[in-house]
C-alpha cells in the first residue's frame, strides 16, 4: 500500500497503474519516487529522514500527460 508522503491518504490503485499516478479515495493524486536524501531507507544517521518523514518516498512535481490521463 503506498501512501501520500505529507497527508499519508492510500492509494486505491493496484501496484501496475504506472506511469498513472496514485490516486486516492478523496481525489488526491500525486506521484513519488524513492527519496533522494535516504534512499528509500526510511531513516538517514539513525534518525528519520526529515526530507521523506519516514515514508522512504518523495513527492515529484511534473506534469501528467493529457493522453495517459484520458485513457
Amino acid at each position: 500500500m503506498r501512501r501520500h508522503p505529507e497527508t499519508q491518504v492510500e492509494c486505491v490503485l493496484p501496484d501496475t497503474h504506472y506511469p498513472r499516478p496514485h490516486y486516492a479515495l478523496d481525489g488526491t493524486a500525486w506521484h513519488d519516487g524513492l527519496c533522494g536524501a535516504c534512499h528509500g531507507s526510511g531513516s538517514r544517521d539513525g534518525e528519520v529522514c526529515d526530507s521523506c518523514r519516514g515514508g522512504g518516498f518523495c513527492l515529484l512535481e511534473i506534469e501528467i500527460d493529457a493522453d495517459i490521463e484520458g485513457e
